[in-house]
């Protein structure tokens, strides 16, 4: 069972990286190492059509984790960069899917490997073991985030 000051610590923790993934400065230095400027909603909502796309809108919301208004922006912005694509749907000639164009890919995989690069460089002293420990009890976290258990208060996934 978990304390009140680990809760605590926990917190601020996860509020401090919120605020430095969401940081304009944070998105500048990957548009200037990777030569493309997406904001990081715009590369979560490309990556997810670059893997498992092509998509619904709706579909895409829910793999992307995104309410509808803060996906539309971003989808407009990928859109007029020309890093995505609207498609008929294969199945339903009255809607229509989202996919990743081959500029968008290229944009994705710049940005993927000028983060990798980054972060290979901020975590140099930490062992193969401390990034597995991590990554697993973040992806818990993060689980355990979204499937809040009915009648629980707390953050929505």
């Amino acid at each position: 069972m978990s304390t009140a000051a680990s809760r605590r610590r926990l917190n601020e923790a996860i509020s401090a990286l919120s605020r430095f993934t969401r940081s304009r400065k944070l998105d500048a230095l990957h548009a200037e190492r990777a030569g493309v400027a997406l904001n990081f909603p715009a590369f979560s909502v490309l990556g997810r059509l670059v893997d498992d796309g092509p998509l619904g809108v709706g579909e895409l919301g829910r793999r992307a984790h995104m309410a509808p208004n803060a996906l539309s922006r971003q989808i407009k912005l990928l859109e007029d960069d020309g890093y995505v694509e609207r498609r008929p749907h294969p199945d339903d000639g009255r809607s229509w899917v989202l996919a990743a164009t081959a500029e968008g890919r290229t944009a994705h995989r710049r940005l993927r490997q000028a983060n990798e690069t980054m972060l290979a460089r901020q975590l140099r002293d930490w062992t193969d073991d401390e990034m597995e420990e991590l990554a697993a009890a973040l992806e818990r976290l993060v689980g355990d985030l979204r499937g809040q258990r009915e009648g629980e208060e707390g953050r929505p996934g």
